[in-house]
């Protein structure tokens, strides 16, 4: 019985690696599309499903320093896909936004992967649904602590995996 659950708990494992470089796959063919870095589409990503921003509340997500937020936000800007404009709460703030051009163009393009998912999410019960939400609240959760491991153990010279 315990060699079952491990080898199932390996299997779920691989298979979220697998689902992990998939989506990888998807984010590098979005980036190509829309002719932006991972960076930029990682800060696109932010701004469309969190709302609008400021550059320092993006940079810090994006771990990106001031300078490198203003270059991003630029190039983004410049490309049509984003726009600044005042902050109505705070006189000296800009907040960066999407623009309808990149609704326009991620609408196509992330259409295929909506219409699957909804039909995939459609075979699941509720209390199904609630228990996949609650394991993928958690294992985000989780990544935190692992991100943090890893950059405390660059920072103290551990040998690592050469790129």
């Amino acid at each position: 019985m315990a060699q079952d659950r491990a080898t199932l708990a390996a299997a779920v494992g691989a298979a979220m690696a697998d689902l992990q470089a998939a989506y990888d796959d998807r984010d590098r063919a979005l980036a190509e599309a829309l002719g932006v870095n991972r960076t930029d589409l990682r800060c696109l990503d932010l701004i469309v499903r969190g709302g609008p921003q400021s550059a320092t509340e993006l940079g810090a997500r994006l771990h990106l320093t001031r300078g490198s937020m203003t270059t991003l936000i630029d190039r983004l800007e410049h490309g049509g896909y984003v726009r600044r404009h005042d902050d109505p709460d705070h006189g000296r703030r800009k907040l960066v936004t999407p623009t309808p051009k990149l609704v326009e163009a991620i609408t196509p393009l992330l259409k295929p992967a909506i219409v699957n998912g909804q039909a995939r999410l459609a075979k699941y019960t509720d209390p199904e649904l609630r228990l996949i939400l609650g394991f993928l609240q958690s294992t985000l959760s989780g990544q935190g602590v692992v991100v943090e491991a890893i950059r405390e153990r660059g920072r103290l010279g551990t040998p690592g995996v050469s790129a």
